[in-house]
């Protein structure tokens, strides 16, 4: 039988073997303890992006709320000035506007019976 040369490792160890699955073993304990590192980080970027994504929407809603007061504000204002507009033109012309009311009516009261 061939004699088969040993490799270096196990030349200088007896129990060559025995030294890789040690290496081995410390190794795996080694990747362990890095993936547990790594979903940490993962762990702790989700809730910092969570924190964000929560101060940017808050945010939003803010705002929108804000845009909406102000265009209600607006619309408001300009329901006044022309509540305002309609009192004077009836005040100045009171006999038109009756008969603008009047025949609005008449209109309403023409549609909603031919309806039923």
């Amino acid at each position: 039988m061939a004699n088969r040369a040993k490799p270096a490792s196990e030349a200088n160890h007896p129990d060559g073997a025995a030294n890789d699955a040690e290496t081995i073993e410390q190794n795996i304990e080694r990747l362990r303890g890095d993936i547990a590192a790594l979903a940490q980080s993962i762990t702790s970027y989700g809730a910092d992006k969570t924190g964000e994504v929560k101060m940017r929407a808050s945010k939003a809603g803010r705002d929108l709320a804000k845009t909406s007061q102000e265009t209600l504000d607006g619309l408001s204002e300009q329901l006044a000035g022309l509540e305002e507009a309609v009192a004077t033109r009836v005040r100045d012309k009171p006999l038109q506007s009756l008969g603008i009311a009047a025949g609005v009516g008449f209109l309403i009261a023409a549609i909603w019976s031919s309806r039923r």
